[in-house]
């Protein structure tokens, strides 16, 4: 898409959240989102917080921020591109909206290489999502090898580009991008530093300029790979990086709390 003329830049907001991934029954994630609710209370200006429980827990957790009046974001850990069909196994936009659900996670890691998720197949299901009105969170990250190859760069910009093809600029204020390199996230990553992090991150918002102009430059980008209290304000004071996509160090409220602090003390003045 070409870039447009003459558009001022839109203030990118601090996004924070976690994926709770296959962990946690419906009744756990309830008391999860409640009393996370009642920790992060009230909200910080200019920050969305968000949380990703597995589709089971997913009518508990909205029924949960609801009844706490909370701002956080329930959002789904995957969806189908199809509105209804044969799909074994799967779910679709128009079903998550109907449970109130804020956004969808779209393109992680393990997707991609446990399920073999293709840039193309991401791409159809962004589109499908955007056109629900669901808000994405886009995931791109190279692998160890693409990173030893000195590849890590053109890879999430081939990932975002595809991503994102004949995505109407519309649907921008909706899109965030999260960058979780593959080999730094989970359990036995190898943590990333700062300055490995901000040349990447500093490609996604050059494409995300290139592809749509002063309202590319203004997707949030996220950062995700072990991070935690101790390293989150590192990353979050980097020029590119608007807010964190955080694993296990997340799983628990106080840890989610210490780890949203310290990111929120990271960041450069306003």
């Amino acid at each position: 898409m070409a870039a447009l003329e003459g558009t001022e830049p839109v203030a990118r907001p601090f996004l924070f959240g976690t994926n709770l991934k296959m962990n946690q029954t419906a009744d756990e994630t309830a008391r999860f989102v409640a009393e996370l609710a009642r920790a992060v209370a009230p909200p910080t200006p200019g920050a969305h917080l968000f949380v990703l429980p597995p589709y089971t827990s997913l009518p508990a957790a909205t029924v949960a921020a609801r009844e706490h009046r909370s701002a956080l974001w329930i959002g789904a850990q995957n969806m189908h591109w199809a509105a209804e069909g044969a799909y074994t196994g799967e779910v679709s936009a128009r079903m998550l909206t109907a449970l109130g659900v804020d956004l969808v996670l779209l393109g992680h890691a393990e997707r991609r290489g446990l399920f073999q998720e293709t840039d193309e197949a991401i791409n159809q299901k962004i589109l499908a999502a955007q056109a629900a009105g669901l808000r994405v969170l886009l995931c791109v990250g190279e692998t160890a090898a693409e990173k030893e190859r000195g590849a890590g760069e053109e890879t999430v910009a081939r990932q975002l580009t595809t991503a994102l093809d004949e995505l109407d600029l519309a649907a921008l204020p909706r899109m965030q991008v999260a960058y979780e390199p593959v080999w730094s996230i989970g359990a036995g990553g190898t943590p990333a530093r700062p300055e490995d992090i901000a040349p990447v991150a500093a490609r996604l918002r050059a494409t995300l300029g290139g592809l749509f102009g002063d309202p590319g430059r203004g997707v949030s980008i996220l950062y995700g790979g072990s991070v935690d209290q101790t390293n989150a304000g590192a990353f979050t004071a980097l020029p590119d990086i608007d807010g964190l996509f955080v694993g296990r160090a997340a799983w628990s409220v106080d840890g989610f709390r210490a780890t949203l602090a310290a990111a929120l003390a990271g960041r450069p003045p306003s």
